[in-house]
């Protein structure tokens, strides 16, 4: 990933990301904690929060953030006048330019797909639950069919997240994903234990829903062996930061 800094601040981007023309993102990266969760220090971590929006060169008033449960939820942003938390959301698009956008992660990958032709961005949370309930490839459905977005024309990026190298899981996730295509390829057993590889799982449904896999870039870096650039669940515990992921249409 290509990483920068504002101030003291590091963020971190898609590298081919980066050059889409109309489109800013970044992710925040540690000790950067921007949970959206409700606790004594949820002033602080909203101002971190409002601090990214202006770092990117955005109004930190417009900002439109997901309250995320691991479900399929998807917002569509179509007024200026939607602005704050998306209660009970993973998923969140828009045409509207100079709208940023925002989800969260402490092991999920972070999705974004950008539609450079109809100036349409959609954000996606893709926990393992999301995952196998193919959120990822429901944001590429909902982009067309409220914006009228062609699968072939979109570009996206996955980023940090669990890797299949670190990412065990037990036997219930494994039967969840019962209804995934390819099951079979996106989990890895080594030495008896069983690893998800939500990062091919996700590449597969943008695949799957249309989108080139040329235009797919993938950050392959996992957030619980990597070099502590981002938060981890799986790593720190119960109560670890957040990162986020922020991005917004703006002018060309």
């Amino acid at each position: 990933m290509h990483v920068f800094h504002v101030g003291d601040r590091r963020y971190a981007q898609f590298h081919g990301l980066r050059h889409a023309a109309g489109l800013v993102h970044a992710f925040c990266t540690r000790p950067a904690d921007v949970s959206p969760r409700a606790d004594g220090d949820a002033e602080i971590r909203a101002a971190r929060r409002r601090q990214m929006a202006r770092d990117l060169g955005l109004d930190p008033d417009r900002l439109v953030y997901c309250q995320q449960v691991h479900q399929t939820r998807i917002a569509v942003i179509g007024d200026l006048t939607m602005c704050g938390p998306l209660d009970a959301c993973d998923g969140v698009a828009t045409a509207l330019p100079g709208v940023p956008l925002m989800t969260f992660s402490a092991d999920c990958p972070l999705v974004l797909v950008h539609d450079p032709g109809r100036r349409v961005l959609g954000l996606a949370h893709a926990s393992w639950r999301c995952t196998v309930a193919v959120l990822t490839r429901r944001l590429v459905e909902v982009m067309h069919a409220q914006f009228g977005c062609q699968p072939a024309d979109l570009e996206a990026g996955i980023g940090p997240g669990a890797g299949p190298c670190c990412y065990e899981v037990q036997r219930d996730v494994y039967e969840a994903a019962a209804d995934l295509p390819q099951r079979e390829g996106v989990f890895v057993r080594r030495d008896g234990r069983l690893y998800f590889d939500l990062w091919r799982a996700n590449h597969e449904q943008l695949t799957a829903a249309g989108i080139r896999p040329q235009n797919i870039e993938v950050a392959g870096v996992c957030t619980m062996c990597g070099d502590d650039a981002f938060y981890s669940f799986r790593r720190e515990g119960a109560g670890c930061g957040h990162f986020g992921l922020l991005a917004a249409l703006v002018a060309r």
